[in-house]
């Protein structure tokens, strides 16, 4: 048989099948020095590094967010409890209430003041008449207004009334954080009026500070959820 050269040590040869000889072994024990006439062992082979913002199947990765909702590095979607939304419908309603009122105001000061100034009880009696299908009248279209600048402003790019935007909060689809159509937002404002408002204490409205995802009675028909930006 052919000389074949020096050998690597017994215990870092593998046994073959039979009949064949020893294999090399793979990898070499902590301070393994190569014997005489043998080149240095390789290198042990790199582990590959992980992509930034990589995590285990079934885990997200740092700082990501449904999609639709703002990012959140730990603890997720912050979401809008009862009390900031009662601020921000104070302020919506100082914003709207306050035009309003004066154009309400006006109304009735210039439809009332001359039949009551003139002392006659029959013309009095059908100036109050007319005050209140001109009452209605307003509140019409005070209630008009009222739903086009919610529904507008909640399917906007904002997703928020003014005051829901000066506290930092936005109205998304409850499902998958995107934005509310003109219909949903719609939907959400009728079932605030007509059904949340009926329900008795205001417990609709007081859902919004101890359900899961801080969401009020009209939130849960709609679909919708209140977070924080």
């Amino acid at each position: 048989m052919a000389n074949q050269g020096p050998q690597p040590p017994s215990w870092q040869q593998q046994p073959g099948p039979q009949g064949y000889p020893p294999q090399p072994g793979y990898g070499q024990p902590p301070g393994y020095a190569a014997p005489a006439g043998y080149p240095p062992p390789p290198p042990a082979h790199p582990g590959y590094p992980q992509h930034q913002g990589y995590a285990p199947p079934g885990y997200a990765p740092p700082g990501y967010a449904t999609p639709g909702y703002a990012a959140a590095p730990a603890g997720g979607v912050a979401f809008g409890g009862f009390w900031i939304r009662v601020v921000a419908y104070l302020i919506d309603g100082f914003i709207i209430g306050i035009p309003m009122a004066i154009i309400i105001g006006i109304v009735f000061a210039t439809t009332l003041s001359g039949p009551l100034s003139s002392g006659n009880e029959q013309v009095a009696q059908e100036a109050a008449i007319a005050s209140a299908g001109i009452f209605l009248v307003v509140y019409l279209l005070a209630f008009v207004g009222i739903w086009l600048y919610e529904a507008m402003m909640l399917s906007s790019a904002a997703g928020a009334t003014i005051g829901k935007r000066a506290l930092g909060l936005r109205v998304v689809r409850g499902t998958d954080g995107s934005r509310l159509s003109f219909g949903r937002a719609t939907g959400r404002f009728f079932a605030k009026v007509f059904i949340t408002g009926i329900v008795p204490l205001g417990i609709g409205y007081m859902m919004a500070g101890f359900t899961e995802r801080k969401r009020a009675l009209h939130d849960m028909i709609a679909d919708t959820v209140v977070i924080k930006k």
